[in-house]
């Protein structure tokens, strides 16, 4: 099978669904129909179950995409290889981000490396920190950038910077003037504890912001009441400013939410939570010269 079949048989088994991988891959269902109909009688062996409109791998399936997956991105390393040694400066760069932060990091970092590298293709990502994990590793996407903990062992992590993880509250709460100012600290301390009483505005299990307040609520052995559950990191802050419920978010997040009325931020955690802005990418994976100086801009805009 050549490369163009190895891509058709793993969009298939990513869509479960016929119409949706003809569509992404821009040939009709009836060709790609046929092509599964050819490869499997070719084998001898089902590779999937059809399931009224889904196609669900079998077990010979999920082993030969397996190996597919595999095929393809070293495929892709030759490719980027073989591009950066001819100095063509010709390619693609598929990269991604958490939705919010894709809304300020983006128009910051695409012009500058577009104005350097011109006939590189770049496609945009947006979805949860998990799912750009499974994009990085599956070969969806080459660069990914979201904040840590870093810990997959199939990915590598490159820092951007640091920043707080910090707690907001509305400006009428009634602990909204009783943070304890301490050396060094840009926001006022306060111990998450006093908020064992409070609604919480959190997000879901898949997003980097509610691992960490999992993390924090654990160290303090506390139950959060959760009085909503949000993707939106600008509506949790929204909601919090207008005393809806606290919530947190990362101040990067707080420079480019514009409010009528601000919310009180509290540094949190032992003195202050500080999280890392990770570029990350699959270990071990060609990384081009102009994939580099994506990283490289991308750390000047933080």
């Amino acid at each position: 099978m050549d490369f163009k079949g190895l891509r058709y048989l793993t969009c298939i088994a990513r869509t479960q669904n016929l119409t949706k991988a003809s569509q992404e891959l821009y040939v009709s269902q009836p060709s790609l129909s046929k092509f599964l109909h050819n490869l499997e009688n070719s084998m001898g062996i089902k590779l999937f179950d059809r399931l009224g409109n889904k196609f669900v791998l079998t077990y010979a399936g999920e082993r030969y995409v397996d190996y597919a997956k595999r095929i393809l991105l070293i495929k892709k390393d030759l490719d980027d290889e073989m591009n950066d040694i001819s100095s063509l400066r010709n390619g693609r760069l598929n990269i991604a981000f958490p939705q919010t932060r894709c809304s300020y990091m983006a128009p910051a970092i695409l012009p500058v490396f577009q104005a350097a590298y011109p006939n590189i293709q770049v496609n945009l990502y947006e979805a949860s920190s998990n799912d750009l994990e499974k994009f990085l590793l599956n070969g969806r996407v080459d660069i990914a950038i979201f904040n840590g903990p870093e810990n997959h062992p199939d990915l590598a992590y490159e820092t951007l910077g640091k920043e707080e993880f910090v707690l907001a509250v509305s400006k009428n709460h009634p602990l909204a003037h009783c943070g304890k100012k301490i050396p060094g600290n840009k926001y006022p301390w306060i111990d998450i504890e006093q908020f064992k009483n409070d609604n919480f505005i959190l997000h879901y299990p898949e997003q980097r912001t509610e691992q960490i307040a999992m993390q924090i609520f654990g160290e303090k052995k506390m139950v959060p009441h959760v009085i909503l559950r949000t993707h939106s990191i600008e509506g949790s802050v929204r909601l919090a400013a207008a005393g809806f419920g606290v919530c947190f978010v990362s101040e990067s997040h707080m420079k480019h939410i514009h409010l009528e009325t601000d919310p009180v931020l509290f540094s949190i955690g032992n003195l202050r939570t500080r999280i890392e802005l990770l570029a990350v990418y699959r270990k071990g994976a060609y990384l081009p010269q102009y994939a580099k100086d994506y990283i490289s801009i991308a750390k000047k805009c933080m």
